[in-house]
Formats: structure tokens, sequence, C-alpha cells
């Protein structure tokens, strides 16, 4: 791919992707709604990959896929930084910190952002894919 960036780019966020995706996999029932989501973007950015290796899109369409692309990075990134707080947060419980704090700290996570996290997932999942159909 010669346009605006390459192949690494698609690799980076399929490596993300799988990071996150496998993260979420051991994760509590509560946290795994969002398992599926992850790993269909995963799915995508690969199925992505392989289609843009070796083509020279308008440089619109690059504009756009680069876009798409930093969109898909940026929920995997959120995602990442979640589980990590989440595993401190568990940690923290089992050092002898307070196993309601946690619960509560769970229930919020879950109420606050696991919606808006799945929306994003589910936006950078379509546009890519409808990228990849058009």
């Amino acid at each position: 791919m010669s346009f605006g960036f390459g192949v690494g780019n698609f690799i980076a966020v399929s490596k993300l992707a799988l990071r996150v995706y496998t993260a979420y996999k051991s994760a509590p029932d509560d946290f795994r709604n969002i398992f599926d989501e992850i790993n269909s973007l995963h799915n995508v950015v690969n199925i992505a990959q392989s289609q843009f290796e070796g083509s020279n899109p308008d440089p619109e369409n690059q504009k756009k896929l680069k876009e798409v692309l930093q969109g898909c990075k940026n929920v995997l990134k959120d995602l990442d930084e979640l589980h990590v707080k989440y595993g401190a947060m568990a940690s923290n419980a089992s050092q002898g910190g307070l196993a309601v704090g946690r619960a509560v700290d769970r229930v919020k996570w879950g109420q606050e952002n696991i919606i808006e996290l799945r929306a994003r997932l589910t936006s950078n999942t379509t546009l890519l894919n409808t990228f990849i159909s058009s």
C-alpha cells in the first residue's frame, strides 16, 4: 500500500484488537459481553488488511480509511485502559481492599462505559465493513 499509511497500520490495530480480545476473554461475565464485538472488529480489520494490501485507493478514500482505522485503534485503547484499571481494582480487592468497593466500581463501570464502548466498537466495525464492501 502506497498511500498515507501502510499495511503496518492494519497490523498494529489487529494486534491491539487481539490483545484486548484476549484480556476480555478471561474477564468476569459482566465484562465479557463486549467480547464478541472485539472479536468482530479484529476479524474485519484482518479482512480489510488483506483486501487493501497492494491497492492504491483514491486520496479521499485513503483519508477515510485512515480515519476509520484510527477510530478502531482509539476504542481498543480505551477498552485496554479500562481492563487494566479494572485489573488494578481487582488486585487491590484481593490484597485486602474492600470487596464492596470493588463491586460498586464494577457496576459503575458497567453502567457508565459499556454501552458507549459497545456502540463505538459496533460503529467502527460497521464503518470498516462498509468500506470493504464498497
